[in-house]
């Protein structure tokens, strides 16, 4: 996604994000905190080591807090009154005070795993590196790129075949295939979430839509969420990626969608499997043909995918 929608597919643009169902067990606080004030507070380096070292005791002890002293200890500082200072400059951002001890807040265990995940900080590259897989365009060989968080797959004739982003710390030891289906994994799981009308970077509600526009030859999957501006946007067989039917549909002959790439399937790479059934609102029709057998799915304007499961004799 630019955040929402690491897009991607032959047409698609970007982005996914991290869920966490961490939660803070501190007293609630519903006052809203200046932006620059917050990130204001990771400025020393010093701070980012008693996150780091919060973050450690948190894998070890679930959430309990840690004391004072066993903190400075991790964190190995010997100046009682320094360490004071830059843990308070934490709290209430990102630590909070608890009657025996200290716990990361919500936003502290965000921010921790962003710094783990390079996310602000590292930078690495691999390829370029052929696959086995071929353009739908033009048949010629895919290849894969990974440079500053973004696994980018084009064809060798530089049609675009997919994009999404990849934590670098995710991709530090991994090979570059490998690093592909991480991206197609995190993919699926932004558009399920999307299609949920929930953002994948920042859980606020969105609303999915499927829309006309005149520059692209058929209708297109997009939402965009208004908290953190995270956007969606690629072919509307995104929506069938991820839907049960037609998944079951691929499976029962010998084709699981899971060990297909993203851009593989005809209802998304080929757009004259795509037709507009309706206008308004606006409702397509979608021709899914396996050894003979069609499947027929039908996408509403939020997303929505039906299957006729009976299927019917391909042409």
């Amino acid at each position: 996604m630019s955040p929402l929608g690491d897009g991607s597919g032959k047409r698609g643009d970007e982005s996914a994000g991290r869920g966490d169902d961490s939660t803070d067990s501190g007293a609630s606080d519903d006052s809203h905190v200046d932006p620059s004030e917050a990130f204001a507070a990771l400025s020393d380096p010093l701070r980012v080591d008693i996150l780091r070292a919060l973050a450690a005791f948190h894998r070890e002890s679930a959430p309990e807090p840690v004391g004072f002293a066993d903190l400075r200890k991790r964190v190995d500082v010997r100046d009682s009154g320094r360490f004071r200072y830059h843990l308070n400059e934490l709290r209430d951002h990102f630590v909070r005070k608890a009657d025996d001890g200290y716990h990361l807040t919500h936003a502290g265990v965000e921010i921790v795993a962003a710094i783990l995940a390079g996310t602000y900080t590292d930078r690495g590259s691999r390829g370029p590196e052929p696959l086995d897989s071929g353009c739908s365009l033009c048949d010629a060989r895919a290849v894969a790129v990974y440079e500053d968080g973004r696994c980018a797959v084009s064809c060798e004739n530089d049609h675009p075949l997919f994009n999404w982003s990849v934590p670098p710390a995710a991709a530090s030891d991994a090979s570059l295939p490998e690093i592909v289906s991480l991206a197609e994994l995190l993919a699926r799981q932004a558009i399920e979430r999307t299609l949920a009308g929930v953002c994948p970077k920042c859980s606020a509600a969105v609303d999915p839509a499927v829309v006309a526009e005149d520059a692209a030859p058929a209708p297109r999957l997009r939402a965009r969420c208004d908290t953190c501006g995270a956007t969606m946007a690629g072919p509307v067989g995104f929506c069938l990626l991820v839907d049960p039917a037609v998944e079951a549909f691929y499976r029962r002959h010998d084709r699981p969608l899971d060990e297909r790439y993203a851009w593989e399937p005809a209802f998304v790479a080929d757009d004259s499997t795509i037709s507009v059934a309706d206008t308004d609102p606006i409702r397509v029709e979608i021709a899914v043909t396996l050894d003979d057998e069609t499947l027929a799915v039908s996408v509403d304007e939020s997303g929505r995918v039906s299957v006729d499961g009976s299927g019917r004799g391909g042409e």
